[in-house]
C-alpha cells in the first residue's frame, strides 16, 4: 500500500479533517455507532467483477449521459437547474479518459489535510464549524487519494452558469492534475467581462476507509 497521493508528489496526511452532517441519518448512524465512512466503491469491492474493474480504473460512475435536444435558446432556469450536474459529468469523463485512477467526485469521501482549511471554507460557505472530526485512514491496499482544488469547482460553477467554455477539458486538466488556482475571464454586469480567480482550498478525495479519532476523547479537533 502505497502512502503517497496519486496526483502530486506529496503523503497522504496522517490526519483528516471532516464536516460531519449529522443531521443526514445515515451520516449520524455511520458516525455514533460504527464511528467510521467507507467511499462507495469500497462499499462495493467484495463483488469480484466490481472490484476488478476498480483496480483497472474502468468503472462507469456516471447515473445519465447527454441527450439530443431540440431547443435552441436556453431559459437562465435551464442554466441552473442542469448546472452542477453538466460540471460534474465533464469532470467524470475527463477523469475517465485520463486520470481513471484518481478516486471519482460520485464515489469519493471528502476531506481536508488541515483544520485551517476547515476554518476557511466555514468562514467562506457558512459551513459549522463545530461539526469537524478528526479521522484517520484505515490501511487498505486498494486505497487511493488525491488532492484537489475545491475552488476550482466553486469558480467552474460560476463560469458553467455564465459562459460557453471554449476548452473545457483545460479545465479538468488543471482540476485532476491539482493546480493551485485557476481563472476564467467571464462575462460581468454591464456587458463587460472580467477575471475571476479561483483561489486555493485543498481538499482530499478519498477511496477508502476512515475512522474516527477521538470516540473516546475529548480532544479539540484543531490540536
Amino acid at each position: 500500500m502505497t502512502n503517497r497521493l496519486l496526483n502530486k508528489d506529496e503523503a497522504i496526511p496522517e490526519v483528516f479533517y471532516i464536516f460531519v452532517n449529522q443531521l443526514n441519518p445515515t451520516t449520524e448512524h455511520n458516525f455514533r455507532v460504527i464511528g467510521q465512512f467507507c467511499s462507495a466503491a469500497f462499499l462495493s469491492i467484495d463483488d469480484q467483477d466490481f472490484l476488478k474493474k476498480y483496480i483497472q480504473g474502468s468503472i462507469r460512475y456516471l447515473p445519465y449521459e447527454p441527450c439530443r435536444m431540440d431547443q435552441l435558446a436556453v431559459s437562465p432556469f435551464f442554466m441552473t437547474a442542469i448546472n452542477d450536474y453538466r460540471i460534474e459529468y465533464d469532470a467524470e469523463v475527463f477523469r475517465e479518459k485520463h486520470a481513471n485512477l484518481i478516486p471519482s467526485r460520485l464515489s469519493a469521501l471528502y476531506a481536508f489535510g488541515d483544520y485551517e482549511s476547515c476554518k476557511l471554507v466555514s468562514e467562506k460557505y457558512h459551513w459549522p464549524l463545530n461539526s469537524v472530526e478528526r479521522f484517520r485512514l484505515k490501511p487498505h491496499p486498494l486505497n487511493r487519494v488525491a488532492k484537489v482544488n475545491m475552488e476550482h469547482i466553486s469558480l467552474a460553477r460560476l463560469a458553467y452558469r455564465t459562459a460557453s467554455l471554449e476548452d473545457v477539458e483545460s479545465v479538468w486538466q488543471s482540476y485532476w492534475s491539482g493546480d493551485a488556482n485557476c481563472s476564467f475571464n467571464l462575462p460581468a454586469p454591464g456587458f463587460s467581462r472580467r477575471t475571476y480567480e479561483s483561489g486555493t482550498i485543498w481538499e482530499y478525495l478519498i477511496e477508502g476507509t476512515v475512522e474516527h479519532l477521538d470516540r473516546n476523547q475529548n480532544v479539540a479537533p484543531n490540536t
